[in-house]
């Protein structure tokens, strides 16, 4: 794998230029293959699909961009025998709403190859699905069928995190090569030795103050400085740091960070 030698800003943009969206439909899977909640079985909300710079293919040169998604999964209630099926593929026998439980089924056996189901310490679902080049440039993805995705006994909440409520317009993404950051190629780590040049220089610390790394507050990107709400997680340089107006994540006026190369999500609340 290549040495990390740049970071990149991810900007939106009222014009398409081909690197990327926030909020829209995912491509590059069908229907069924929509990540689904392991609580209640809803179709996801779809955040963002983005062109992952090379340098940050962590996962091979075939796989270029990557799909993120989120349940209420902390928050909602639960359905019986939906994570079971998911996990599992057990069948479950519900004549009363057979029409969901056989959509569910469709997605637990026919998910997509490169589906990474995330749960964060609230138990918050997420999923995030890598895309090759074809993929990414492939047909936009139509909605799950709401009569069949949803159980007869369940109301959708006005505020939830799945795609029937935040399904809106895309707004795409620009990169924007980062300039003069200290901390790209370097692991993610809160309890930096400032006497060692050649360790991560955390954004609110002495020597980030000097370096005046708050210039990078509140940006959505790969690799470079982090600014985590709160804790900062410790992640390979391979990661991505976004914020909730990119697709309109549900973190509580936090941001999120997740590790590309280990598979890693974390993400604090304002």
């Amino acid at each position: 794998m290549e040495p990390l030698k740049q970071a990149y800003d991810l900007e939106l943009t009222d014009n398409n230029h081909g690197q990327g969206w926030a909020f829209g439909r995912p491509v590059g899977i069908t229907t069924d293959q929509w990540p689904r909640s392991r609580s209640n079985g809803l179709p996801m909300a779809h955040l963002w699909t983005i062109l992952v710079p090379e340098v940050y293919r962590v996962k091979g040169q075939d796989f270029v961009a990557i799909s993120f998604f989120q349940a209420d999964d902390h928050t909602a209630d639960t359905i019986d025998g939906v994570e079971d099926l998911i996990t599992n593929l057990t069948e479950v026998n519900h004549t009363d709403a057979e029409n969901f439980w056989v959509s569910l089924s469709r997605y637990a056996n026919h998910r997509h190859p490169q589906e990474i189901y995330l749960e964060d310490i609230i138990g918050g679902g997420w999923a995030l699905i890598w895309l090759t080049e074809a993929e990414f440039h492939g047909e936009s993805t139509p909605l799950p069928d709401k009569d069949n995705s949803v159980h007869p006994n369940y109301a959708v909440e006005e505020w939830g995190s799945t795609c029937f409520i935040t399904d809106k317009p895309a707004q795409f993404i620009k990169q924007v090569t980062r300039t003069d950051d200290p901390n790209i190629g370097k692991a993610l780590t809160e309890w930096a030795d400032e006497d060692d040049e050649n360790a991560y220089v955390p954004m609110f610390s002495t020597k980030g103050d000097v370096l005046k790394l708050d210039r990078f507050h509140a940006k959505n990107h790969f690799g470079g400085t982090a600014n985590p709400i709160q804790a900062m997680p410790e992640f390979s340089p391979f990661y991505i740091e976004f914020e909730e107006a990119l697709g309109d994540a549900n973190m509580g006026g936090g941001n999120g960070q997740i590790d590309l190369l280990n598979n890693n999500f974390d993400w604090a609340c304002g």
